[in-house]
C-alpha cells in the first residue's frame, strides 16, 4: 500500500471508441494506461495491491457519457496542468478528460454522494404524441412492478420511486428498466441489444443476439414475457449526460462580510 497525498476528481468522457467496454475492461485499461503514463497512483491494501481509482458509477455496455466522475489517488502531488498532461497522453481511446478537481483525500466516496443522473436516449418506431403520452402515464402511475434477474435469481421491485430521484438504500431507475416500462405503457417491445443475451426458461444463457443495423441498449423483457407480435420500440446513441452530486445541487450560499477592527 502507498499512501495517498492528492485526491483529484476527474470529469470524462467516453466516446463511441469505447462505446462497447464493460466496466471491468474500462477499469483494467485505465490501470494499464495510468502505469504507461507513469502517473503515481496510491495503491490499496491487501496482498494484491490495486491503484485507487474509483469510478462513481458503471457505465451500462453501449452507453457513451459526457460528464462521469472518477476519483484518482496519487502517491505524491502533482499540479492540475502537470496531471492533466500525463492524462491526455496515456487514457485508452475513446476516453477524454473534461476537467479536473483537487478534492480532500478524507473526503466521503464519490459513489455515497450521488443524488441523480441525466440520461439522453433516441427511441426509433414510436410517434412523438404517443411517446409524451406514456411517458405522462408512467410519472402518473403509482407503482410500477418490475422484476431483476440475476442467473436463476428473480427480484420483484417497484420502478416508480426509483425515477426521477436517487438514493443509496434503493438504487436508481436503471435506463433498461424505464424503456422497458415505457414500451408497457406504448403496447411494445424492446429489440434488445447487439451481443446480449436473455435466459431460457431454466436460467441458461441462450445464444447472443446479432447486431441489428442500429446500435440499441440492452432492455429486459416486459414482467410478463416477451410477445414477438408485438411493435419494437428501439433504442440508439444511448448517452449519459450527467452524473450529479449532491453539492452540485445546493445553490451558493452568501459569504459573510469579514468584519474588520475599527
Amino acid at each position: 500500500m502507498s499512501e495517498s497525498k492528492q485526491r483529484w476528481r476527474l470529469v470524462f468522457a467516453r466516446e463511441e471508441a469505447a462505446q462497447f467496454m464493460s466496466h471491468l475492461d474500462t477499469a483494467h485499461a485505465w490501470e494499464r494506461a495510468l502505469r504507461r503514463g507513469n502517473v503515481p497512483v496510491a495503491t490499496s491494501e491487501g496482498f494484491t495491491p490495486r491503484p485507487r481509482l474509483i469510478f462513481a458509477a458503471p457505465l451500462p455496455l453501449g452507453m457513451l457519457a459526457e460528464h462521469d466522475l472518477a476519483d484518482l489517488y496519487l502517491a505524491e502531488r502533482l499540479s492540475r496542468p502537470k496531471l492533466r498532461a500525463l492524462l491526455e497522453e496515456s487514457l485508452p481511446p475513446g476516453y477524454r478528460v473534461r476537467d479536473l478537481y483537487d478534492v480532500w483525500v478524507n473526503a466521503p466516496a464519490v459513489a455515497t454522494q450521488l443524488v441523480a443522473a441525466d440520461y439522453r436516449l433516441t427511441l426509433l418506431g414510436v410517434d412523438p404524441a404517443g411517446l409524451e403520452a406514456a411517458v405522462r402515464r408512467l410519472l402518473a402511475a403509482d407503482e410500477l412492478p418490475r422484476e431483476k434477474r440475476r442467473e436463476r435469481k428473480v427480484t420483484s421491485y417497484d420502478l416508480r420511486p426509483l425515477i426521477l430521484r436517487h438514493t443509496q438504500d434503493q438504487g436508481s431507475g436503471r435506463t433498461e428498466e424505464v424503456v422497458a416500462a415505457l414500451a408497457d405503457q406504448l403496447g411494445m417491445a424492446v429489440a434488445p441489444a447487439p451481443g446480449s443475451v436473455e435466459p431460457t426458461a431454466d436460467g441458461e444463457a441462450a445464444q447472443p443476439h446479432t447486431a441489428p443495423e442500429a446500435q440499441a441498449i440492452a432492455v429486459p423483457n416486459s414482467r410478463h414475457g416477451p410477445k414477438p407480435e408485438l411493435p419494437i420500440l428501439e433504442v440508439v446513441s444511448p448517452v449519459r449526460e450527467r452524473l450529479w452530486l449532491g453539492e452540485d445541487l445546493v445553490p451558493d450560499k452568501a459569504i459573510p462580510a469579514r468584519r474588520t477592527a475599527g
